[in-house]
């Protein structure tokens, strides 16, 4: 580990060695005194690149009387090697009170890399009673010893420099927010049908430019968007804010959540979890796997993230945590949703950071998330495929369709618009993804039927030999439509009229896995762009009919 020199308002002075508190925690040294009217604490140290995905705690004495903390910090690559996007060091920044940080009362914020950074005249992150930062928590100035918590996300090959500036202020306002959470229960249309929803779209705690909430409520809506998943980065700040939006927006369902962001993957949760706001995976005893387990306890919606988004090893600087190798920490058969289409469609070279090569292309992580979907639905487990967009709102409307909130849409078929509704029908798989969104993507729809009566929808389960499965598009005309079973193409049928529908046989082979034989379609553009992703239906074996 880096060893920190502490330098507080009497001078500087060499600092004992780290205290280990677990193989991947480390407290550095003693707690820093701050208190109003004192100077600027300092705190530097290094780090390697045997210290990535580990936390670093950087423990400050927070002293009577102050009213307000604002952090700020840089690091600095050492040597002439760590300048490029892959091999970059990245050094993310969170902060904990005087409640401790290991529990999610001392929690007060999260802001990766983007906020604080002296480097990048950002200003510093700020708390106070009565405001605080984006993906910061306003609340008490407590004294007592509070966490400045350094996420070695990545470093460089020679390792690197970091500077931690942190100031308390004297008194401010002392008016604390009251929460004013949504309504869980809300119901915004009482129709049965087809709504259209975003899995993945980080609002105002997400990005320093980010929009505010008018404008997010009116991008989503340019996106033809239903519902809305808030899932900020990590923080859970937005559960105790969003009522009032929520109430000025009674058509619309607004449904917080947060992305879990850890060095070995990213997930969702949809709800509010408040007592479960654990992102430190390998961090003392931290899992995943727990996380999970105790967010579907609080009966919120589980989501895997990108599962194979920029994987291996030479991406692991350039996009941290984003391919999900967390596999063996969590409980499969508890993950509700998969993120088979993240972010655009269609992208470019430079958005992928691969530098000027021109032109468009298909998103090169649809394909391995859809074999990954795959992969799992084969071994039993039926979950239900989604998309998100993955924005932080957008500049320029001209961009809106193709990078903005709902640029992929997942409709859901659900009893009536409401959070409880939805949840059952996407836990049913009772979902498709138009991944070029609401305006720009076909429409389809797609039922299965039996001999002796049995039929369903996306997600759905008959037990027969035989079935035959009836596809209604509409606004694909010169695409394809591709028959998958279990994971392999089975049949291409050109798409020659709109409306176009078909009936595709179907038989239960025998190789099948756990759930049956799974069929799904997918619509292709001429281009090779897929425009719609359905869910899948299964074909079980008639012996195991209820």
């Amino acid at each position: 580990m880096g060893l920190a020199t502490v330098l507080a308002a009497c001078g500087s002075s060499s600092a004992p060695a780290p205290e280990r508190v677990a193989d991947d925690a480390v407290v550095i040294g003693e707690p820093a005194a701050c208190a109003p009217g004192q100077a600027v604490v300092e705190m530097t140290g290094a780090v390697t690149q045997a210290d990535a995905k580990t936390y670093q705690l950087l423990p400050v004495d927070v002293g009577a009387g102050t009213g307000r903390i604002e952090v700020a910090y840089q690091w600095t690559e050492n040597g002439n090697t760590g300048g490029t996007p892959l091999t970059a060091t990245t050094l993310d920044l969170g902060l904990w009170d005087s409640d401790g940080f290991r529990t999610a009362e001392g929690f007060r914020g999260w802001s990766g890399s983007r906020q604080g950074r002296l480097d990048r005249d950002t200003g510093p992150v700020f708390i106070q009673a009565d405001v605080a930062d984006r993906g910061y928590t306003a609340g008490p100035i407590n004294a007592g010893t509070w966490f400045v918590e350094l996420g070695i996300a990545a470093v460089g090959p020679e390792g690197a420099s970091w500077l931690v500036q942190l100031q308390c202020l004297g008194a401010q306002a002392a008016t604390v927010p009251a929460a004013d959470p949504v309504d869980a229960t809300h119901v915004a249309n009482t129709a049965q049908g087809w709504y259209a929803g975003d899995f993945h779209m980080h609002a105002f705690h997400s990005q320093s430019t980010a929009p505010d909430w008018d404008d997010f409520i009116a991008q989503s809506r340019a996106g033809g968007l239903d519902f809305l998943m808030v899932t900020e980065y990590v923080t859970g700040v937005h559960w105790n804010q969003l009522g009032a939006v929520q109430r000025a927006h009674p058509d619309l369902i607004i449904w917080p959540g947060r992305e879990i962001i850890t060095y070995f993957g990213h997930a969702n949760t949809f709800g509010e979890t408040p007592e479960t706001i654990e992102y430190r995976h390998g961090f003392e005893a931290v899992s995943l796997g727990d996380v999970q387990a105790d967010s579907v306890a609080a009966d919120a919606l589980f989501q895997v993230n990108h599962p194979t988004t920029f994987e291996g090893e030479i991406f692991s600087n350039f996009c941290r945590g984003c391919a999900f190798e967390l596999g063996d920490a969590i409980d499969w058969s508890l993950v509700d949703t998969i993120e088979v289409q993240n972010g655009p469609a269609i992208t470019t070279a430079a958005e992928l950071g691969l530098g000027g090569v021109p032109g468009q292309t298909m998103n090169p992580f649809t394909l391995t998330a859809l074999d990954e979907w795959d992969s799992l639905l084969n071994q039993g487990f039926r979950i239900t495929g989604v998309s998100g967009s993955d924005s932080k709102g957008i500049d320029a409307p001209e961009e809106r369709n193709r990078k903005g909130y709902g640029s992929s849409a997942t409709m859901v078929f659900a009893e009536n618009l409401s959070r409880p509704a939805l949840a059952d029908a996407i836990r049913a798989g009772h979902a498709y993804v138009r991944t070029l969104g609401v305006d720009e993507s076909p429409e389809m729809r797609m039922t299965i039927s039996t001999d002796d009566g049995q039929s369903g929808m996306y997600g759905d389960t008959v037990f027969a030999d035989s079935a035959s499965l009836r596809v209604e598009v509409l606004g694909a005309q010169g695409q394809g439509l591709t028959l998958i079973l279990d994971g392999e193409i089975a049949s291409i049928v050109p798409v020659i009229a709109d409306p176009f529908s078909i009936d595709l046989p179907l038989t239960r082979l025998a190789t099948s896995g756990p759930a049956g034989t799974f069929a799904r379609i997918q619509i292709t553009r001429a281009d090779g762009i897929i425009t719609v992703i359905g869910n899948p239906v299964f074909v079980q074996d008639p012996a195991l009919r209820p």
